[in-house]
């Protein structure tokens, strides 16, 4: 009797290969990827009870999809959940709207022999059993799918709209991220210093004087180029990461964003601060709309390459930062918010002096 793999992403081709140790068979469902092993036509309700079990993975909107319930008390696991039954290792969930990669980058630089995996690191199922312990990044996708909350410490940084569009309202968004409070452990604790003597059950002074290196793509200093200082913060995906990115970089400023505002659904931004707003890519429309500020510079349909161009042809009196801070998911301009962090230092990296 045959499983599914539902959904063929980085989550999927794990479940593939941990399917392919355990000797089951499978086959995949992905209505965009062709494959010999893959269906692209959706499983109806009877389909679905042929299977033996579903693998999901948690970017799936299983409401969305199967709007009229056809994929009720389907018996169906994820990743997570296998981990959690088959891995020795202290397991530490970290989620919250925001800074929860800042989060597990500084811890996992602090606890010997750890891992990081889930969303910031590898997937979990390529890493039972390989270390003392797991740092595992997690999103409300993945709680929302999760059966048991098996962690020996659960973090919940911090809880602001987000992914409004996936969970229907911000009330069951934060009924999810909740979800994490059930670990053996839980903890509101950001400080990855108390949080490694949390764990360790060792004095916080041992660590105070280590120096942590900061995330990629998050308030990265990238060049000083005579008056201008550019500043990648490319993980600012939603207005939250934003907000705290305005707050951090000090004035003269200006500002870059791009992405898809759909995902929170708010209505308006007031932007207070940077002296000028640039909006480029495709939603570039979208987010004029919603973004209140009063000298904003429309690139539609541009990319950042246009607006990069027209602000080294200016000249500036004052050392000025430049943030590259979003405020968005990539939508459809990039992959993911590396894709266009790595973008914007490309581009940076080879203005000409």
């Amino acid at each position: 009797m045959k499983s599914l793999i539902f959904g063929y992403g980085v989550t999927g081709q794990s479940f593939e290969r941990y399917l392919e140790k355990q000797g089951e068979a499978y086959e995949i469902y992905d209505a965009n990827v062709k494959g010999s092993n893959i269906i692209n036509k959706l499983p109806d309700r009877k389909k679905l009870d042929s299977y033996k079990m579903i693998y999901l993975s948690p970017g799936i909107n299983i409401r969305k999809i199967y709007s009229g319930g056809e994929f009720n008390n389907v018996p169906y696991t994820t990743d997570l959940d296998i981990f959690f039954k088959e891995d020795n290792s202290v397991k530490i969930g970290i989620t919250g709207t925001n800074g929860k990669s800042t989060c597990c980058y500084h811890l996992h630089q602090l606890l010997a022999g750890s891992q990081l995996i889930g969303n910031i690191g590898t997937p979990v199922l390529d890493n039972i059993n390989s270390c003392s312990y797991s740092i595992i990044e997690i999103s409300s996708f993945q709680l929302e799918k999760l059966e048991d909350i098996n962690l020996d410490f659960g973090v919940l940084l911090n809880i602001a709209p987000d992914h409004i569009d996936h969970h229907g309202s911000f009330a069951e968004y934060k009924k999810i991220k909740n979800k994490i409070k059930k670990s053996k452990i839980s903890t509101n604790q950001s400080d990855p210093k108390k949080l490694w003597s949390m764990i360790t059950g060792r004095e916080e002074n041992e660590v105070k004087d280590i120096k942590l290196l900061d995330l990629p793509h998050r308030l990265e200093h990238i060049l000083t180029m005579r008056n201008l200082v550019f500043i990648n913060d490319s993980k600012a995906t939603n207005t939250n990461a934003l907000k705290f990115a305005l707050n951090q970089v000090s004035n003269p400023l200006e500002l870059i964003l791009c992405g898809d505002p759909v995902k929170e659904q708010y209505d308006s931004l007031k932007i207070v601060g940077p002296k000028k707003v640039y909006i480029f890519g495709t939603h570039a429309k979208e987010i004029d709309k919603k973004v209140l500020h009063p000298d904003k510079i429309l690139f539609h349909n541009q990319d950042l390459a246009s607006v990069l161009n027209l602000i080294k042809k200016k000249d500036y009196d004052f050392r000025t930062n430049i943030l590259f801070s979003p405020g968005h998911p990539s939508g459809k301009d990039y992959i993911n918010f590396e894709k266009r962090g790595n973008h914007f230092t490309q581009l940076v990296m080879n203005l000409d002096d």
